[in-house]
Parts: structure tokens; sequence; C-alpha cells
């Protein structure tokens, strides 16, 4: 931080921006990859405003000082607002990095498929008015918002690079009366209402870095959080080496087996491991058979510069943890959502 710059403290998220000489605030946060509401930069529209708790702001237009005080906070506007001393601020609507605004939608139900015995292909058409659109990440979720009440988490199976369709793989559980009732609804309805995007492991192709290896491991149905970033991988051409291992009790649950099989063929730097785990269930398979971590730990040798996205039971992403880590892979080089629905205590 230079002589000449000011600190700008986001009161409500904890963190410090550092304006440089004669930056607005807004172009102070933008310039950090943080968000807020805007649409121009002349100080009419009044949308971009924040309250100034603590320092010292000149607004360029309409022209004047502002002075911060927490018990009763000055409102500016932050794209012709440049700080004159270290600051706190507080921004409704803030985003930060990566961060997007999660949206109830009604959605057109496209269609509902069968892929296999107990699993459905579900195809949603987002809105297209401005206002109702949604921005998702791949490896993100949605929920299903049923008339009751009842909300039933799925991930979206389709890469944000592929327009207003989102495609949700849905297994029917014969024990689950919510599968039912939520197949049922998405069966008989011509629209449905979603909360979206949810969760916080995703992926971004332009945050790849070079020379890192990608491994997938996808249990059962997680393979559609996987498919969803790999088809971004492949979409925006991230050439890095991508290993992608999908497991099952029986071959039969191997639902979508054709397409990464494709993906393998037509990118050379796709690999991918289908993996069994119950050989008396399908004697006529001809694959791997084993769990997932048995079937990583033979075909990786080391960790360096390799990230796992994991996505299944917990059971199985904290066995693939566990044994990751005996062979010097680091907790922070695997992602899953169940870290934060499933945290297990941590270890003494």
């Amino acid at each position: 931080m230079t002589a000449e710059s000011r600190r700008i403290r986001l009161d409500d998220r904890g963190l410090e921006v550092e304006a440089l000489p004669g930056e607005t605030l807004l172009e102070a946060l933008e310039r950090e990859g943080l968000r807020m509401r805007r649409s121009c930069r002349n100080g009419v529209c009044e949308i971009c405003e924040i309250s100034l708790l603590q320092g010292q702001l000149q607004q360029r237009y309409p022209q004047r000082l502002l002075d911060g005080d927490p018990c009763k906070p000055s409102l500016a506007l932050a794209c012709t607002s440049v700080p004159l001393t270290d600051i706190s601020v507080k921004i409704k609507g803030l985003k930060l990095p990566g961060e997007v605004a999660v949206k109830k939608l009604n959605c057109d139900i496209a269609s509902v498929e069968v892929l296999n015995r107990d699993v459905y292909r579900v195809r949603l058409h987002l809105p297209a008015t401005a206002s109702q659109a949604m921005t998702f990440h791949a490896g993100q979720y949605l929920d299903i918002c049923l008339p009751n009440g009842r909300k039933a988490s799925f991930s979206i199976a389709s890469a944000p690079d592929q327009g207003r369709d989102v495609e949700l793989h849905i297994r029917l559980m014969p024990d689950s009366e919510m599968s039912r009732a939520v197949l049922d609804y998405l069966q008989q309805n011509e629209r449905v209402d979603i909360e979206a995007p949810k969760g916080g492991c995703w992926l971004d192709a332009r945050s790849v870095t070079p020379g890192s290896r990608l491994v997938f491991a996808a249990a059962s149905t997680g393979f559609s959080q996987i498919k969803s970033m790999v088809e971004h991988l492949l979409a925006n051409q991230v050439m890095n080496p991508i290993r992608i291992y999908w497991g099952a009790r029986n071959a039969q649950d191997l639902y979508h087996l054709a397409l990464p099989e494709q993906w393998a063929r037509e990118h050379a730097n796709v690999h991918f491991v289908p993996v069994v785990s119950e050989p008396e269930l399908c004697p006529d398979w001809i694959g791997r058979f084993g769990t997932l971590p048995q079937a990583i730990l033979e075909d990786l040798d080391h960790f360096e510069d390799t990230h796992i996205y994991a996505s299944g039971s917990p059971a199985m992403v904290y066995a693939l943890l566990d044994a990751c880590e005996a062979h010097g892979m680091q907790e922070s080089q695997l992602h899953s959502d169940v870290f934060a629905y499933a945290p297990r205590p941590a270890k003494q």
C-alpha cells in the first residue's frame, strides 16, 4: 500500500480494499473483483449508493464533502466518490468475486426423460427477462420448490456456457417419498419454482492454473455435478490434464456412460475411469473393480499441483480425503459441498 492510497474497510464483510490515488470507490471495488449495483458513472442514476461510517469522501457529482459517522452514516455515490482518508463503508448487495445472487424463479419444464432404470434427466427452461436471468458457476446446485413448501436439492448438470436450459439428473429412490413427489410434480406440471444458484464447490475455467491436474470423483448421480464442471472446462478449451472417476455399486448405475467415454475419445487431455464396487452384481463388467479412493490411489503417484473435486455421499468424500491425505495430499486440495452440509469434528 502506497502513502497516497487509502484503505476501504467493508464493514459488514470484514474485508479491506485499497483505493489508489484519485480512484473512485467503485473503481477500487471493481478492480478487486467485487461487484455492486450500478448503472452509470456520472452520479445521476443514484443506484451505487453506499453508507459512509468512518472517514472522509470527496463526492465529485453532486459535489460535496462527506464525513462518516457510525451513528448517522452519510450516503454517497460510489461512482463519483474518492476517499480522502481511510474509510469504513457499508454497501447493500455487494458481491464478492465469484459470488452470485440466489433467486427464486418460475421455470418451464422443458422435458423429463428416462436415462436408465431409475435416473431421469430433467430440463428446465429459465426465464428470459433480465430481472429473472440466472447466473451460476459450474458445479453449483438448485432447489426444486414444491407448492407445499418442501424443497429438494439437485446439482445442475449443465454448464453455465450452454444457454438458458439447465439439466438435472434425478434418481427415483424407492424408499424416498420426496424423490417420488418431485418426479411426480415435474411429470405432471408445465412449470416449477426453483431457488438458485447454491453451493460453494464450483469451478471457473479462468481460475485454473496452467500445469495443474484436475481430478473429478463422482459416485452415482454425483456425476451430474462433475458433468457441469467438465463441460465448462471443455467449452473454454482448458488443456490441463483432466481425470474423471465415476463409481457405482452396479455397472447399470453408470447411467450416462457414453458421454464421458466420448469426452475421452475427443479430447487428448481427458482420461475416464468407471469403477464398480460390487462385482457380484455385474458379472459381465469388463472395467475396473473397487472403490473410488482405491482407483485414484492406484493411478496417481503424487498429488503435486492436483485438485480433486468430489461429488457423492459424505462417507465416500471423507474416505477419499483420508486415503489421499495418507499419501501426501493436503485437505485444501479436495473440494466438495459435503464439507459445508456434513462437516465432521476436527481431527485431534
